[in-house]
């Protein structure tokens, strides 16, 4: 008997270290006095400036290398003539994109300061060093340290509407590359706006393309001015395509506006593909 004791005793000086080892193989941390994963990170939220943009997060390698996320930043603004010239009347006076752009993180991020800046008069080389040091921090902090009399509240507020304003920007930007590339895809969107309207300008605000042209179609094939359900569908308190119908057509039951959007998806969905621009979502055009 004492020698069985003995062996197991053995046994498990033997199994304890592997079974560590093993533990750390497969994700759940170091083990500290706390218990198992005690030095596991706290998972965090995204927002949807900075998931849009996932390859250019900063990689395991950007610490020995901190201008490696500004070249990705640079060069993907240089890229988008459309969204650098959107973004030109935010920049301090004398800064060119790719200076102002220096050290953040990803475009998201840099817009979003931007607009904070002119928001809230915050001089924009300072909020820039808030978010670009060594130990950067998030947007919030960085207007919690600089204008500390606004509450928390204000300041959670300032930062959504910064993160809404850049991605708009951001939308914006690349809806006109498309347009501005894509002849095809111009024209189908040019030949549903009233005569004169300017195509850049009529595009501007909406997510994408496919929104775009939906609201479009929606517009022709209704009757209903193309403006206004621009207006109630990218507005500060958007409504659904169907609500806005509903507001604007109050003459028409639901059963035919049910009708009418799915005639006006099945005609986005045809000059998306005519344009050879309906590579995401290729089985549904989503209801907005």
């Amino acid at each position: 008997m004492k020698r069985s004791v003995i062996h197991l005793v053995a046994f498990g000086c033997i199994l304890a270290p592997a079974s560590r080892s093993l533990l750390a193989q497969k994700g759940h941390g170091n083990i500290g006095t706390s218990g198992l994963g005690a030095t596991l990170p706290p998972v965090t939220g995204k927002s949807k400036a900075s998931t849009r943009e996932g390859a250019e997060a900063p990689s395991a390698g950007s610490a020995s290398n901190p201008n490696s996320a500004n070249v990705n930043v640079s060069s993907r603004l240089a890229s988008n003539t459309a969204l650098s010239a959107r973004i030109q009347p935010l920049l301090p006076a004398g800064s060119t994109v790719a200076t102002a752009s220096a050290g953040f993180r990803n475009q998201g991020e840099f817009i979003a300061a931007l607009h904070v800046s002119r928001n809230l008069g915050i001089p924009f080389d300072q909020l820039k060093t808030e978010l670009t040091s060594q130990h950067p921090d998030s947007l919030g902090q960085a207007i919690h340290d600089l204008r500390p009399n606004l509450s928390r509240s204000t300041v959670k507020s300032d930062v959504r509407l910064a993160k809404r304003q850049a991605e708009q920007d951001i939308d914006t930007g690349d809806l006109a590359n498309r347009l501005s590339t894509n002849a095809t895809l111009a024209a189908h969107a040019q030949a549903l706006l009233p005569a004169g309207t300017n195509l850049q300008t009529a595009a501007a605000g909406f997510e994408n393309a496919r929104q775009f042209l939906l609201v479009e179609h929606l517009a022709h094939d209704l009757n209903i001015p193309f403006a206004q359900l621009k207006a109630d569908v990218t507005g500060a308190n958007p409504m659904s395509l169907k609500q806005a119908v509903n507001v604007l057509r109050p003459d028409l039951n639901s059963v035919t506006v049910q009708s009418d959007l799915k005639v006006a998806r099945q005609e986005t969905k045809a000059d998306l593909q005519t344009a050879g621009e309906f590579a995401e979502d290729q089985n549904e055009i989503a209801e907005r």
